[in-house]
């Protein structure tokens, strides 16, 4: 008997959230002359100037899947994520909807076929970007109130590319959505309920639904309070639900070498440490070169997050959030992650060779060893603290060293007795 949809649907869901980390993946025709990927609406540039000079000029062939999945198992990352198409239209697949795609121009290859059976060989769920606008087309800017016609063929277009996509491929673990927002030539303030009306979004995701049971649709394609995850970009913005940070490796997104604000290492496994923390994932996004080869500098970046994620992955991969505001409130030298009875401290400054944990949490803590080496490490009980001591002058590692304590429930006669750090009277009270 098969599962119902619901189940399939809250297993991938458990899944992906035990995975914590993925890459994304931001490239196409726009990659063509650097300056990221929203040069064609920013800078103005016709549809027709625009075909000539970077999609008829785009034929990367250094481009391989291969590498590319190599690259994101590098990093440890789980998943990934491929744009299918970005809001000037460019398809990198196999579609009957359009000639403006890599099949049918000068690259005459499915690049997201390549990609698909690459990640799908090497374990990694496989997730589709898709945007739902497109600047080529006049009817978007106008909206379907002023050109409901040119509207209607537009929507037409993104149901039948989407439909492409969920069945010529296999099965997809992920369909991210974006595009899904007004023009400002709409002259009004559509609510999102009349945006998803639109777009025909319910229609259009319960057919991605019957055509991929259990697939995990993100928020985008409106309402924004829909969705199986939410998508806080580039700000780490805990929600009430699954969530994923989609993060940039430097300033932009797609191929820019003008971009010169790269994230340190350490800075990106911070940000990965404290969505974990907080019950989040995080999609860390790469643009590749024109020519189809990962940037070195992005290579190299994740495979040094790929190296403490070696080391560490046991306190990410499989963690959910500590919410207990005396444990994990970001102001303490620490963040931390649990799976099951084990806490996970991650030094994020370090504190030198012995600190102190407020007994007012409502844990003792049993043991405690050093994730990064093994090391164990002693515990000292103080009537208002737990000592831990024995850590190494240095940091054992320069990002972020982790502390694996196992941790058990204070009875309530533990709770009862608990000391505070606070004076009787202070003010009566000598002071050494």
């Amino acid at each position: 008997m098969p599962r119902k949809a619901s189940d399939l649907k809250a297993r991938s869901l458990k899944s992906w959230q035990r995975d914590r980390f993925g890459m994304f993946i931001h490239w196409g025709a726009y990659s063509v002359g650097g300056l990221d990927c929203w040069k064609m609406h920013d800078l103005g540039i016709p549809v027709h100037e625009y075909v000539r000079r970077f999609a008829r000029r785009f034929h990367p062939r250094k481009f391989d899947a291969r590498a590319l999945v190599r690259t994101a198992k590098s990093a440890g990352c789980r998943y990934i994520v491929m744009g299918s198409r970005h809001h000037e239209g460019y398809c990198l697949w196999n579609t009957a909807t359009t000639r403006y795609a890599s099949v049918h121009m000068a690259p005459k290859r499915d690049f997201i076929g390549e990609y698909v059976r690459a990640a799908r060989g090497a374990g990694l769920k496989i997730g589709f970007y898709y945007s739902m606008l497109d600047w080529r087309y006049r009817s978007y800017f106008a909206g379907p109130r002023k050109d409901p016609e040119g509207w209607r063929k537009l929507v037409r277009l993104v149901h039948a590319q989407v439909r492409e996509l969920m069945t010529n491929y296999g099965k997809i673990d992920i369909l991210w959505y974006d595009g899904g927002w007004p023009a400002l030539d709409w002259g009004y303030a559509p609510s999102e309920q009349e945006i998803a009306e639109a777009w025909q979004s319910r229609k259009l995701n319960a057919m991605v639904a019957g055509l991929q049971p259990g697939i995990l649709i993100n928020n985008r394609s409106y309402p924004h309070s829909g969705g199986d995850f939410g998508t806080p970009e580039q700000h780490i913005t805990p929600e009430h639900r699954p969530w994923e940070l989609c993060d940039t490796i430097g300033a932009l997104w797609g191929y820019a070498p003008q971009d010169r604000n790269r994230k340190p290492v350490h800075e990106i496994v911070n940000r990965l440490i404290t969505c974990v923390s907080l019950g989040g994932n995080m999609l860390l996004n790469i643009g590749p070169r024109p020519d189809g080869a990962v940037q070195k500098w992005q290579a190299a970046i994740l495979a040094r997050v790929g190296a403490w994620l070696k080391k560490h992955g046991e306190a990410i991969y499989g963690c959910g959030a500590e919410w207990s505001p005396l444990f994990n409130k970001g102001l303490a030298p620490w963040r931390t992650t649990r799976k099951g009875n084990t806490l996970y401290l991650h030094l994020l400054r370090y504190p030198g060779t012995e600190f102190g944990i407020a007994s007012f949490h409502e844990y003792h803590l049993v043991s405690a060893r050093i994730l990064t080496t093994g090391a164990p490490l002693e515990i000292v009980r103080e009537p208002t603290r737990d000592l831990i001591r024995g850590l190494p002058a240095r940091p054992p590692d320069p990002i972020a060293t982790v502390l694996a304590l196992k941790i058990r429930p204070k009875t309530a006669a533990e709770k009862r007795s608990r000391a505070w750090i606070g004076l009787e009277d202070p003010e009566k009270e000598e002071m050494e």
